[in-house]
């Protein structure tokens, strides 16, 4: 388990599918625990007209019977509370959309 030093910000659990054939690059990278490469973008909840993105911090990453992955993460703006939040669909960016998720809580 890798936690953050960092102590502010809002914690979530989410449910993420990597697209092909990005999904062995980015796990072999920036898909990891203690990872901050990656941002996530909260279409419906937005304002802005892409939907608002957020960066968060990978805090533990299991691997589901079904190839998805839970990940618990730490997004180090408290804006995300509003966006993250339980059933919230977010898109996984690196320097494009390459994955996208569900918020468990």
């Amino acid at each position: 388990m890798a936690r953050s030093d960092v102590e502010i910000g809002h914690r979530a659990n989410a449910l993420v599918r990597l697209e092909e054939p990005d999904r062995a690059r980015l796990l072999a990278g920036v898909f990891q625990p203690g990872s901050r490469s990656v941002m996530f973008r909260f279409l419906e909840a937005g304002e802005h007209e892409d939907g608002d993105m957020f960066g968060a911090i990978i805090e533990e990453l299991d691997e589901q019977p079904d190839g998805q992955l839970r990940a618990h993460l730490l997004f180090w703006n408290d804006l995300a509370r509003i966006y993250a939040t339980p059933g919230a669909e977010f898109e996984v960016w690196y320097a494009r959309t390459v994955g996208d998720g569900v918020v468990l809580g």
